[in-house]
């Protein structure tokens, strides 16, 4: 019996019997074609000769004669034992011999939607890319990733992809998978207080859909959200892609200061806010502001959306959320598992009123539909059986190392240039610096030695109002490359000072 071709089947090749061209030479440009292009990359194993020719319905002397012409060519390694491979050549892009494409007459029409959503791409630039080189020094929105249990998840994730029954196999809940539901209502119970049944509870694939989906559902277009200034960019993204406008408010030692938003956008029917570690100043809202911001949403039948993005961490004296005080319905809570077990998981959260669970999933159903069924099993029995709580407090203990770390080495090494307001709480910490100094020229010299290393002034719309200063994620952060990459940020403000030395003052440039 014929040995089975490991390779993929290459049924997608068109055979035009009735053309006047061979064959042989049909195959053999469509397979060059696609070489060249780099859709078929180097190593590609191609079907077995004989294999090909049944698939296509062909001679196996008409695959021979493409296949012979192509090795002559140097577009494919055949070998004993491994069979035909795509060659790896110097350039797999070589497209000279190919009619270019023309050019389109007219410019493609595309929705409104579209339009937002590519203005919205505005907000994710380089500067605050947080996926890109995890292990740089002072990466934000990355947890601990070299103490993640990963054996246990690997043995969950192993056992619950031989225990899918036909109905996990079929499930298709765009609410989530019940279980976890479950799960994630008594976690935050117990770890948050927050005051909610698993009906309330609806998965996301992240955050920022999180605040997409809830955006789409109470806000009509052109409708007005108050965002914090400064505050995280791509959350103000997912508001601008759902078709919100974004209206910045100011922040101050107590928190977004509602009555000047409510002065300045009267009409506004939605806040978003981290009342708890505000990002990226690390204030937590004061009570008498809580408390603004609450009778701001019942008087203006406004909506408060809580990003509680690092609440799990907070090991001492660990604010309650804003949540807990709402007595008429209108805080909308979101947390995300990316922060707390690691990014590629995908998963986030909605706590929203009763009166909105069925509105909130027919949108998500809509828009996101439903999520992987293994993933969400895996993260279900993960709670399940106190993983995430032990390392919930395990990564308490290590983040207030990781950031007392930081700040004694900063104190140590940067004094009087460098200031520290605020013990470090959560994840990341703000080093304040003069209002002279260009933070965002000083955040590039800093990636230039590999550092991750973000202005404050980027992550606000109106620059003198948000300060110059530097922020450090450290979660992520080992102590021993902690100390290594203030290490480093030092050599950098020394060649920072000497440049101004001899340059004079910098004119700051706003980038986004």
């Amino acid at each position: 019996m014929p040995r089975e071709s490991p390779a993929l089947p290459g049924s997608g090749f068109l055979i035009d019997r009735l053309s006047a061209a061979p064959l042989y030479q049909q195959l053999y440009e469509q397979l060059r074609w696609s070489i060249e292009a780099g859709q078929l990359a180097p190593g590609t194993r191609l079907p077995a000769t004989r294999t090909l020719a049944k698939e296509l319905g062909v001679s196996r002397n008409t695959v021979l004669v493409a296949y012979d012409r192509l090795l002559a060519e140097g577009y494919l390694d055949g070998r004993v034992g491994s069979g035909t491979r795509v060659a790896t050549r110097e350039s797999v892009q070589e497209l000279e011999a190919l009619p270019a494409r023309p050019a389109a007459q007219t410019p493609v029409r595309i929705t409104r939607a579209a339009r937002r959503m590519a203005e919205a791409a505005a907000f994710f630039t380089p500067a605050h890319d947080q996926l890109r080189y995890p292990d740089r020094p002072f990466t934000l929105g990355m947890p601990a990733l070299d103490l993640f249990p990963s054996k246990v998840w690997g043995q969950i994730m192993f056992s619950k992809s031989h225990q899918l029954t036909s109905a996990l196999y079929t499930h298709r809940d765009p609410a989530g998978y019940w279980p976890l539901r479950k799960g994630i209502a008594a976690m935050l119970g117990l770890m948050r207080g927050v005051r909610c049944t698993p009906e309330q509870v609806i998965i996301q694939p992240s955050a920022q859909i999180a605040v997409h989906v809830t955006a789409l559902t109470l806000l009509e277009p052109g409708e007005k959200a108050l965002v914090e200034d400064p505050g995280l960019q791509a959350i103000r993204g997912a508001l601008h892609a759902a078709g919100a406008d974004t209206c910045p408010v100011p922040v101050d030692g107590e928190g977004m200061r509602i009555a000047v938003g409510q002065e300045r956008y009267p009409d506004a029917r939605m806040a978003l806010v981290t009342p708890n570690n505000q990002f990226p100043l690390s204030i937590r809202m004061s009570t008498a502001r809580r408390r603004e911001l609450l009778a701001w949403a019942r008087d203006n039948d406004g909506w408060i959306i809580e990003d509680d993005y690092d609440g799990e961490f907070w090991a001492d004296n660990p604010g309650p959320p804003l949540h807990q005080a709402d007595e008429h319905g209108r805080v909308i809570y979101v947390g995300t598992f990316s922060k707390v077990l690691f990014p590629g998981l995908c998963l986030a959260y909605l706590v929203v009123p009763p009166d909105l669970v069925d509105i909130v999933t027919v949108v998500q159903r809509a828009t996101v539909n439903s999520l992987n069924i293994l993933t969400q099993a895996a993260l279900a029995e993960f709670i399940e059986a106190n993983h995430l709580a032990r390392h919930v407090r395990r990564m308490r203990d290590v983040y207030r190392e990781r950031g007392s770390t930081l700040v004694d080495a900063l104190r140590t090494k940067l004094d009087g240039f460098v200031t520290i307001d605020t013990a470090p709480r959560g994840t990341h910490l703000v080093a304040n610096l003069a209002s002279a100094v260009d933070d965002q020229r000083l955040a590039r010299m800093s990636r230039e030695l590999r550092l991750r290393v973000y202005p404050l002034s980027s992550f606000g719309d109106e620059i003198e109002g948000a300060g110059r200063g530097l922020v450090l994620g450290y979660a992520a952060t080992p102590p021993e490359k902690i100390l290594s990459g203030v290490d480093r940020l030092a050599t950098v403000v020394e060649q920072f000072n000497a440049r101004a030395r001899t340059s004079g003052p910098t004119v700051l440039r706003k980038s986004i």
